[in-house]
């Protein structure tokens, strides 16, 4: 019976590897370059893609900053990663995560994203706490915005109540420190002393958690026609 009871344990031991060595990735350090989240998962899973989840707030001055140096790291991405932006979630009647997700259903997120930072941090048109009346009043302002998309994104309670609902989870689930952060594949949260260690370690977690994003897949090269018989 214990020889019985041993074996089984070692096989439940040996069945756990796996989930347990993806803990600590290869040629970095659990600590430094990011932060294991036990029973993380993706914010909005995507087959075939490695999910990079910015939390962030339009209110945040770091944000506000990180924005364009994301942005330009975006297009040096691996092939296989797809970025994800989350509002924070601190406040569960922040505006400005409101705003973001009638934008999202309003298909108006790019187009306004870097707009709304300027807003409020370099022409002050928008206070750091402000309400969804004076968000929206600017926001259906902006090029870019069609303004029945909005209203009808605006109206939906379900979806808005939803979309809420799944970055609070995401946000306590993956023990947010604060803003900007950055969650690779909802399993690493990507730790740095600075905005540039931290894109460089976010670029490293991605590779090191999934190799086959390694190399950008390259088109082949086309064959020469054939010559015609003579």
């Amino acid at each position: 019976m214990r020889a019985l009871l041993l074996s089984v344990t070692l096989l439940l031991s040996a069945l756990a590897l796996p989930a347990h060595a993806q803990k600590q990735l290869p040629g970095l350090t659990e600590g430094t370059e990011y932060r294991y989240i036990e029973d993380g998962k993706p914010y909005r899973a995507v087959p075939g893609k490695i999910e990079v989840a910015e939390v962030f707030g339009y209110w945040c001055p770091h944000c506000a900053h990180f924005a364009p140096m994301l942005e330009k790291w975006k297009a040096t991405m691996p092939a296989n990663a797809q970025l994800v932006l989350v509002p924070a979630m601190f406040d569960p009647n922040d505006a400005y995560a409101r705003l973001f997700f009638i934008a999202e259903g309003a298909n108006a997120v790019n187009a306004t994203h870097a707009s709304i930072f300027r807003a409020v941090h370099e022409t002050n048109e928008l206070p750091r706490k402000a309400s969804i009346e004076q968000l929206t009043a600017y926001y259906t302002r902006l090029p870019g915005v069609n303004a029945k998309a909005f209203a009808a994104a605006q109206k939906d309670e379900a979806t808005l109540q939803a979309k809420a609902a799944n970055a609070r989870e995401f946000q306590v689930r993956s023990d947010i420190p604060g803003t900007p952060s950055l969650v690779i594949a909802g399993k690493y949260l990507v730790l740095g002393n600075s905005f540039e260690s931290m894109l460089d370690n976010a670029r490293r977690v991605i590779l090191a958690a999934a190799p086959a994003a390694k190399a950008k897949p390259k088109p082949a090269a086309a064959k020469p026609a054939a010559k015609p018989r003579t």
